[in-house]
């Protein structure tokens, strides 16, 4: 960690003391929380995902309906030592990424995201660190990662090539083209498929491009909670959303890209 983490203010390395971690240069301070996440950013106040969504996201992700792609994502960083989750939510890709032995910092807007990320390391026992931050302001060291991740979450591409190692890798996670299909057919009148992103690096060299694709049957009660994990709920109406209600379960396509890039 003494060679990982920055102040957000100075820059320079910050080391534990105690409680709090402080900065070598002036003496920053950064109270650690009591479930093990600190909060790392410039910016007041709180953002990212709330509570509900927090609860939302662990309910679904921790019956394993994603749990192939957390593998394949493992699977793409198995020779990094350091890796840094950037926009890694509560934690639950950034645990199974530790829990192959792999030095993980994770890193999000969301304090709430942030705690329950600490709460499943602390439980798994992995090392994983968690920070508030954002991840066009990384706190952490210039080219201490030998591997960035960054599932759904914006793409930094200047932030993610300045703390990467020299031939360090950047895996990127996108939602493929059906990914989730039926479920929209649940909801919406007109279904149309995904469209790819248009976010992705171009100062870094492509190594591969996989396809990660199976279906799953969801039951009623995670059917609520896969919806509130989505960008869907913020753009869906009360009566569409209510849909999902009369529903006991539903067979659903889970499609997923994993991007690899080397920093040249």
């Amino acid at each position: 960690m003494s060679v990982i983490l920055s102040c957000p203010f100075c820059a320079s390395t910050l080391t534990r003391e105690g409680g709090s971690l402080y900065c070598a240069a002036h003496r920053h301070c950064f109270d650690i929380a009591k479930s093990g996440y600190v909060t790392l950013t410039r910016a007041a106040g709180t953002s990212g995902d709330d509570r509900e969504m927090v609860r939302a996201r662990t309910a679904f992700l921790d019956r394993g309906y994603y749990r192939p792609f957390a593998e394949a994502i493992a699977d793409a960083a198995a020779n990094a030592e350091v890796v840094i989750d950037a926009g890694c939510g509560e934690g639950y890709y950034s645990n199974v990424i530790a829990s192959r032995g792999a030095e993980v910092y994770g890193f999000d807007l969301s304090k709430h995201a942030c705690d329950k990320a600490a709460k499943r390391a602390k439980a798994a026992g992995n090392g994983a660190f968690f920070g508030v931050a954002s991840v066009f302001e990384l706190p952490a060291a210039d080219g201490c990662a030998d591997a960035v991740v960054s599932l759904f979450a914006p793409i930094a591409e200047k932030e993610f090539a300045r703390v990467l190692k020299p031939g360090g890798l950047l895996i990127v996670g996108a939602a493929g083209r059906r990914h989730l299909y039926e479920l929209k057919q649940a909801i919406y009148s007109e279904v149309y498929e995904n469209e790819g992103r248009c976010d992705l690096p171009s100062g870094f060299e492509q190594v591969t491009h996989n396809n990660v694709t199976y279906t799953f049957d969801c039951d009623g009660a995670e059917l609520k909670s896969l919806f509130l994990m989505t960008p869907y709920a913020f753009k869906t109406s009360q009566s569409d959303a209510a849909k999902l209600d009369a529903l006991s379960h539903l067979e659903i396509t889970a499609d997923f890209d994993i991007f690899v890039y080397k920093k040249k």
